[in-house]
């Protein structure tokens, strides 16, 4: 049997000198943004539990080319949305679950502490834009989403 691993925001948020939860009513649950003060002057931005695009990782190994295209426009959706994130080179953190399969969660970058307030507001228009992207994702494969605030509304 397979071992999980957890995400980086799993490792190291309770360690975080600032959080902040962001709302993110399609995917169930909120996201954050997590600072840590390092000793060389700089910060680094841990922008957890980001929206996953669909099939951003090739966890069956199919070869079918829905299934391909999917992937490619998984990759598309962070690559485009990342250009908020530019200026600072972010990196990824995914989880492994038991079943053996890996999950997009985390994107990090560090900046200068006289950045701050730049790259949070940076962040923030990340998850937006992410959310945004992988809802309409979701709608064009599911057409159902199983996380949406028409889901929550009583009838």
């Amino acid at each position: 049997m397979s071992r999980s691993s957890p995400s980086r925001s799993d490792r190291k948020a309770d360690d975080a000198d600032i959080s902040y939860e962001i709302a993110t009513p399609f995917q169930g649950n909120d996201a954050a943004i997590h600072l840590f003060s390092q000793d060389n002057d700089s910060v680094e931005v841990l922008i957890a539990h980001i929206p996953e695009p669909h099939y951003y990782y090739n966890n069956g190994n199919r070869d079918s080319r829905d299934y391909l295209d999917q992937h490619a426009v998984a990759r598309w959706i962070l690559d485009d949305v990342g250009s908020e994130l530019q200026k600072w080179e972010y990196q990824t953190s995914s989880y492994k679950t038991n079943n053996p399969y890996y999950h997009l969660r985390d994107v990090y970058f560090e900046c200068d502490r006289s950045e701050v307030n730049e790259a949070v507001l940076s962040a923030k228009r990340f998850l937006t834009k992410l959310e945004e992207k992988v809802v309409k994702q979701k709608q064009n494969v599911e057409k159902n989403l199983s996380n949406s605030p028409l889901n929550d509304l009583p009838e």
